[in-house]
C-alpha cells in the first residue's frame, strides 16, 4: 500500500513537471517569448488566421522550431526510460542501459556513412535517420545472432557481444573520422547528440516508433517482472524465456534505434532515469516504465534548454549536458556496488 502510494505520488508529480518543463521549453531560447503570447499563438495553432505582429514572430517560432523539438525530446527521453528500465530488469544490473547491446554504435555508423556520402542532402529528412534505424537493427541482430545457440540465448555473451560490437564500430567511425575530414564537425556534432534536426516528420516518425515499442514492453511486464528474479523463477511460474527475452531485446531496440536515429546517441538517460525511478517507486514494471517514460521525457526536454541557452548564440550538444549531469550519478553507483560487496 505504500508502495502504491509512492507510485501514484510520483505520476501526479511528473504529469504537473510536465506542464512546467513544456512551458520553459517553448517559451526559453536564444529568443525568449512571453508565456501569453506563446500560449496564445498555441492556441490559434500553425498560420492561424488573424495572427498580427508580434504574435506572427511567436507562431513561427513556436510551430516551426521549438514545438517540435520539445516533443522529440519528449519522446525519445520517455523512449531512452523505458528501453533503460527494461534492460536493467532483463540483465538484473542497474548499471544497464538502452546503448548496451551496441545499438547506439551501430545506429550512429549508418548516420555517419550518410553524412560521408551526403545522402541526408539527397534523401531530405528521412536519410540520415533511415541509415542509422537500419545500422542499429543490423547491430542487434548481430550480437543476438552471435549469443543464441540452439534457441537459448545467453545473457552474459549477449552483453559481451555488445560491448565487442561497440569497440569495433567506434573504431571503424574513428577511421572515417579521420579519412574525411571536411566532414569532422558535423559527425562530431551528430556523434554527441543534438536536436537540432527536429521536424513534424521526425516528430511523426519517432512517434510511431516508440509507441509500437513501448506497448510491446508494457504488455511483456509481469513476464519481466518473472525474470527479474532469475530464470529459473521464471520458468517454475510458467514463463516462456527464450520468447519474452527475445521480444523484450528486440522491443527495446526498436525504440533504442528510433531515439538514436533522430537525435544521436544522448547518454545517461537511460541509465540513471529508470533507476531513479525504481528506487522511489520500486522494481514492478507495469509502473516502473510509465513513470520512467514521464522521468525521461522531462529529464532529456530540460538537458535540451539547458544545452540551447547556456552560452547563446552556441547550442551545446545535448548529449554533452546529459553526460555532465548523469556521469556523477553514475560513478555513485559503482562505488555504492563496491561498497555493498
Amino acid at each position: 500500500m505504500k508502495t502504491r502510494s509512492r507510485q501514484e505520488g510520483l505520476l501526479i508529480i511528473l504529469l504537473l513537471s510536465f506542464g512546467v518543463v513544456l512551458s520553459l521549453g517553448l517559451c526559453l531560447g536564444s529568443v525568449r517569448l512571453p508565456l501569453r503570447g506563446a500560449l496564445g499563438a498555441l492556441l490559434k495553432g500553425p498560420g492561424g488566421a488573424g495572427i498580427q505582429e508580434p504574435e506572427s514572430t511567436y507562431s513561427a517560432i513556436l510551430w516551426t522550431l521549438r514545438f517540435p523539438r520539445v516533443i522529440l525530446a519528449f519522446i525519445e527521453g520517455a523512449a531512452l526510460g523505458v528501453a533503460g528500465a527494461v534492460m536493467q530488469g532483463l540483465f538484473r544490473n542497474p548499471m544497464a542501459d538502452p546503448y548496451v547491446l551496441g545499438v547506439s554504435s551501430g545506429a550512429s555508423l549508418g548516420a555517419v556513412i550518410g553524412l560521408v556520402l551526403g545522402i541526408g542532402g539527397t534523401w531530405g529528412v528521412w536519410g540520415l535517420p533511415a541509415l542509422s534505424f537500419a545500422g542499429a537493427t543490423l547491430s542487434i541482430a548481430v550480437v543476438h545472432g552471435l549469443a543464441t545457440h540452439r534457441g537459448r540465448t545467453d545473457t552474459w555473451t549477449l552483453l559481451l557481444s555488445g560491448v565487442a560490437l561497440s569497440s569495433l564500430v567506434a573504431s571503424a567511425i574513428a577511421l572515417i573520422m579521420v579519412v574525411t575530414r571536411e566532414r569532422f564537425d558535423e559527425i562530431v556534432f551528430w556523434t554527441m547528440g543534438s536536436l537540432t534536426r527536429a521536424t513534424w516528420q521526425s516528430v511523426g516518425a519517432a512517434a510511431v516508433y516508440t509507441a509500437v515499442g513501448m506497448t510491446v514492453l508494457w504488455k511483456s511486464a509481469r513476464s519481466l517482472d518473472a525474470i527479474s528474479f532469475g530464470e529459473e523463477t521464471a520458468f517454475h511460474l510458467g514463463v516462456p524465456i527464450e520468447t519474452v527475452k527475445r521480444r523484450l531485446l528486440w522491443a527495446a531496440s526498436l525504440v533504442t534505434a528510433a531515439s538514436v536515429a533522430f537525435t544521436g546517441p544522448v547518454g545517461f538517460v537511460g541509465l540513471i532515469v529508470p533507476h531513479a525511478v525504481r528506487l522511489i517507486a520500486g522494481p514492478g514494471h507495469r509502473w516502473l516504465m510509465p513513470l520512467s517514460a514521464l522521468a525521461g521525457g522531462n529529464v532529456l526536454v530540460l538537458s535540451d534548454l539547458l544545452a540551447r541557452t547556456v552560452a547563446p548564440p552556441r547550442e551545446i550538444p545535448v548529449g554533452v549536458v546529459t553526460s555532465l549531469l548523469g556521469a556523477p550519478f553514475f560513478l555513485r553507483l559503482l562505488f555504492k556496488a563496491r561498497r555493498d560487496k
